[in-house]
């Protein structure tokens, strides 16, 4: 009896106990980041069950679940997390990014992604580090910073920057890649000065065609976007930043300073060509006195003057004063900021001023609705007063006897005083950028966001020409302008984001339309024959009536597109991107305004794989491949229909205005002499399109402080936007159409990494690199296109640009078989020494006389003519590459980077006849063979001798840096800093600055401008 009734109790323990085990617990809990960020959307799987759940808008969750189950958490971009449940009833839970260098967020247009899920080519930028470096855009401070991402700026106050991405696409449309702020599409790239740099949080550049493909046409040369800072919940911080910027030149001008010695060679130059000399103490035939050799020598001609002191400033300033708060709680935050920008030019009253501010508003309406709302006003002036000859003959003074200026002959265009004093031309700007936009989550999976988009811009331009120093108002007797322009861009956007996570299923699904009117309206107004000059263009009534001109235009575009993008992943491992766009087009006409542009990525996250696990080597090793196509519709609008024209003509003592089919779209020959016209209308015209395909990996080693990106691209353009070339019997000289093809082969290496890192030291340091060859592989047929055909290779090619009045001929060719812009000129052999030689060589004339160009008779027919021309240079980089190192030590931080372009050719304009080279011309005495003899009216033809190697590396940023935060004080920290920007070029390039616009031709100008900032920045 006593055993049967043990073995009952021991049955009805082991039955509650199992009973126990499977009983069901509601479990509870909240899923967020590392950095306590929640997370909606999460999928909760019990372990050995189908049972599943997910985190709310709040990142809250519940599930049923045994009491001993396990939980696992996962979410795409992050490490799946398995949790002992061990009979409790809340769980917080912390899920960690797949890798540490992976956790960030990449924008990619209408949504974001984990770094570690990204299937196309995109290149982050933190802006942290480049807030040190004063500028008036963002563009100009990426210089070097992204592989593949080619930035050339000018050192005029204000100026714009060139952007490209992978190389150029087209030939005639828009090469810039689209600018994006905050979701907003502004346009091209390249004069983003209405956003301040210290307001940006990161700069995302989408490369690939699959990346910018969700852009369409606007992201055919890739996308640039750019993400403002938010403000943490329940925090309010108030930051002041003073930047105060020094310049001077970082190399010597090359001016005369022996006037004895540039007499002497004058003189020798005009003898040479049969002239008659200068200096010898008389007037020439415009009644200007020049002394004579002995005058200079003696002292007694009193005249000296230095014209770049009088022209240059001597240490132009810069500002930059920037003041920000912001503050967020459970419902609002909001970022506002003022700033006020600005630069002295190096010449004289040259300068860029602006002002303005940036307000962005959140607000949580209720927990799954929220309102964004942004304003940014910018308001800016420029005075325009570069160029100045600062190159004038110093043995003339400023003033005369009379205290008037004093003047090189009647006609004296170039005295810089009289200029700067009496020339007017300045700009004034207002630029405004809104966007309001309403986000609903509607459930934790599926979000709808709608945006309205407006900017507004407007400038007026003011010019006044004296009718004496100047050209224009010396032809006119006096001439004023005023210009306007006014562009207004309206943008509309909805679209919605749905993610869901099942299993080992990760699916993400975007999809909307947009909308983008713009409109644009620009007058003129000129008056000429001023009776009275005192109050400039302000009186234009002091004008001829007969003369004024009246001028206005409109442009007017439209463009629909329909917009989707699918992610898909698979445990983690394999991960998919397609996309489409169908973008519509009021540019073009009614049988081609639509296309559609599509792409597709895929990536293999290699490290998630067990067999890879077990090397224990790679945090990340993912595979990447893309292809896509794109569009551009980069040109002005109404191509497709007939335009009509407007000219004045005088006759019969009067001024008559005459309208009719077409209008002049261009000019050619020499200074522009020439007048092309166009106007014929092309009903067939069409998109640019470029196919894009692309190969990467990336790679992640020791724990994360090592990174590697490689990218392999190639870009094939096809029915390029182009204006061809007409026979003169048709009565026009171009007409737009889509002809020819155009290709863009390269690679790019990023590699980034973490020295050392301890308590008190952290050094890291990155290595950027980016190779581009392009091509042309098509100009449409000989016949239709007019093209020329090189005699010796069969080449066919059409000329670039405009001709160039000291060679008198075009520099820049299109090639079929070769770059973009390449060099088409004659190649040297050195100087012909004696006239025997000459004659050898296949010259006559002067050409074969001691001292001139030996150039070579490349056909070998016994005479060089224009037969003997060939490709001579190349003005595209062979490669650009960057290193930037960061060093930090307790409160100390010192930054170094460099930036250099290497295998650019440059045609050197101001190859001889400089102060510098002159010196070493041939002579009997010194028979050199590299630089020719003086020869005043000698016809120089364009050969290889002046083309250079451009070459250079640049010390282009040093930044040391102290930060201080105080334990009882006001302010949470306290930084001062100096930076140095473009502190030394290493380059053999003779002139002053090797870096040069996209045809490579090199004007002169003046030494590039070292710029030492002093900094403060505090902190509330």
């Amino acid at each position: 009896m006593k055993k049967k009734w043990t073995k009952s109790i021991l049955f009805c323990i082991l039955f509650v106990s199992a009973f126990s085990a499977y009983s069901q617990n509601i479990i509870k809990g909240t899923v967020a980041d590392e950095t306590g960020l929640t997370i909606p959307g999460v999928n909760i799987t019990v372990e050995g069950s189908s049972k599943t759940a997910s985190t709310d808008f709040d990142g809250k969750f519940e599930i049923n679940a045994p009491a001993n189950a396990v939980l696992s958490f996962s979410f795409m971009g992050f490490d799946t997390q398995k949790i002992s449940v061990s009979g409790k009833n809340t769980l917080n839970v912390v899920l960690r990014a797949t890798s540490q260098n992976l956790k960030e967020v990449v924008v990619i247009g209408y949504g974001s992604v984990k770094k570690a899920d990204l299937t196309g080519s995109v290149s982050t930028v933190k802006t942290k580090a480049l807030e040190d470096i004063p500028s008036n855009s963002v563009e100009q401070v990426l210089q070097g910073r992204v592989a593949g991402l080619q930035v050339t700026t000018s050192q005029d106050p204000g100026s714009t920057s060139t952007v490209r991405i992978r190389g150029g696409s087209s030939l005639r449309g828009s090469n810039a890649p689209l600018v994006v702020l905050d979701g907003f599409p502004l346009g091209d790239a390249g004069d983003l000065k209405q956003v301040n740099v210290a307001d940006i949080d990161k700069v995302d550049v989408l490369k690939d065609a699959s990346a910018s493909a969700i852009y369409g046409s606007r992201g055919a040369n890739g996308v640039i976007i750019i993400t403002t800072k938010s403000a943490k919940k329940g925090k309010t911080q108030i930051l002041v930043q003073q930047q105060s910027t020094f310049s001077e030149f970082n190399s010597e001008l090359n001016l005369w300073r022996d006037p004895v010695l540039m007499a002497q060679l004058s003189n020798e130059g005009r003898i040479n060509g049969g002239q008659q000399p200068l200096y010898i103490g008389a007037k020439n035939s415009n009644g200007v006195y020049y002394p004579s050799i002995q005058e200079l020598q003696s002292g007694s001609w009193p005249y000296f003057t230095k014209w770049d002191d009088v022209t240059f400033r001597n240490m132009p300033l810069g500002n930059n004063t920037i003041v920000s708060i912001n503050s967020g709680t459970d419902k609002t935050s909001f970022n506002l900021s003022g700033n006020y920008y600005s630069e002295q030019g190096v010449f004289v009253k040259d300068g860029y001023s602006k002002g303005g501010y940036n307000l962005r508003i959140k607000h949580d309406v209720f927990d799954n609705f929220t309102v964004r709302f942004s304003n940014i006003v910018s308001k800016g002036k420029r005075d325009s007063n570069g160029g100045l000859a600062y190159w004038r003959n110093p043995i003339f003074p400023v003033y005369d006897e009379n205290g008037e200026y004093y003047m090189i002959g009647q006609n004296d265009y170039t005295h810089p005083v009289a200029i700067t004093n009496l020339r007017q031309n300045e700009t004034k700007t207002i630029d405004v950028i809104t966007s309001a936009a309403l986000e609903w989550q509607i459930i934790p999976e599926l979000r709808l966001t709608s945006r309205l988009n407006y900017k507004y811009g407007s400038s007026v331009n003011d010019q006044y020409f004296p009718s004496k120093y100047t050209e224009t108002g010396d032809f006119n007797n006096g001439a004023g302008y005023i210009n306007n322009w006014e562009g207004q861009n309206f943008v509309s956007e909805t679209f919605a984001n749905f993610n869901k996570t099942f299993n080992k299923h990760d699916f993400g699904i975007t999809g909307g339309y947009t909308y983008e009117s713009y409109v644009s309206r620009s007058s003129g107004l000129g008056a000429f024959d001023f009776v009275n000059e005192t109050l400039g263009n302000e009186n234009m009534g002091a004008g001829n009536p007969e003369r004024n001109t009246v001028s206005n235009g409109k442009i007017e575009t439209k463009l629909v597109s329909g917009i989707f993008r699918m992610n898909y992943a698979y445990a983690d491992k394999y991960l998919m991107t397609l996309t489409g766009r169908a973008d519509g087009s009021s540019k073009f006409g009614k049988n081609n305004q639509w296309a559609f542009f599509p792409s597709g990525a895929l990536s293999w996250k290699a490290h998630n794989e067990e067999f890879i696990k077990k090397l224990n080597v790679f945090d990340e090793l993912k595979f990447r491949a893309s292809y896509g196509i794109s569009g551009n519709q980069g040109i002005n609008p109404y191509q497709t229909l007939s335009r009509y024209g407007v000219s004045q003509y005088y006759d019969n003592g009067s001024w008559v205005s005459a309208i009719g089919p077409g209008y002049v779209v261009g000019t050619t020959g020499q200074d522009g002499i020439e007048k092309l016209w166009g106007g014929i209308p092309n009903p067939d015209l069409k998109w640019e399109t470029t196919a894009q395909s692309d190969f990467g990996v990336d790679i992640s080693i020791l724990k994360s402080r090592l990174n590697i990106v490689f990218d392999y691209y190639n870009k094939r353009t096809k029915d390029l936007l182009r204006e061809r070339i007409l026979t003169p019997s048709s009565g026009y000289d171009r007409i737009w159409v889509n002809d020819g093809e155009l290709t863009n082969k390269g690679y790019e290496i990023t590699l980034d990494g973490e020295i050392f890192k301890n308590k008190d030291w952290q050094i890291n340091a990155s290595v950027v690199y980016s190779k581009n060859k392009n091509q042309i592989v098509s100009l449409g047929s000989v016949e239709q296109s007019g093209l020329n055909v090189d005699p010796n290779t069969g080449m066919q090619y059409e000329y670039s640009g405009n001709s160039l009045e000291q060679f008198r001929q075009f520099p820049n060719l299109l090639a079929i078989g070769q770059p973009v812009n390449v060099f088409y000129g004659y190649k040297t052999n050195g100087i012909v020494q004696t006239l025997q030689e000459g004659i050898n060589a296949g010259l006559d004339g002067q050409l074969a006389q001691p001292g001139e160009f030996k150039y070579v008779d490349i056909n070998g027919d016994g005479v060089v003519d224009t037969k003997d021309q060939t490709i001579i240079g190349n003005p595209n980089p062979d490669f650009m590459a960057s290193f930037n190192m960061t060093l930090k030590y307790k409160q100390f931080d010192f930054s170094f980077f460099l930036n250099g372009v290497f295998g650019q050719d440059v045609l050197d304009t101001q190859a001889f006849n400089q102060p510098s080279n002159t010196p070493l011309r041939w002579t009997l005495d010194n028979p050199t063979n590299d630089y020719p003899s003086l020869r005043d009216g000698r016809t120089v033809k364009f050969s290889d001798w002046w083309v250079k190697d451009g070459s250079f590396v640049r010390i282009q940023n040093i930044t040391l840096g102290y930060t201080l935060k105080p334990v009882k004080s006001a302010f949470q920290s306290v930084r001062l800093y100096l930076n140095a920007n473009n502190v030394y070029t290493f380059t053999k390039f003779d002139g002053y600055d090797p870096e040069v616009g996209t045809d490579g031709i090199y004007w002169g100008g003046y030494p590039r401008l070292s710029k030492w900032t002093f900094g403060l920045d505090l902190t509330f």
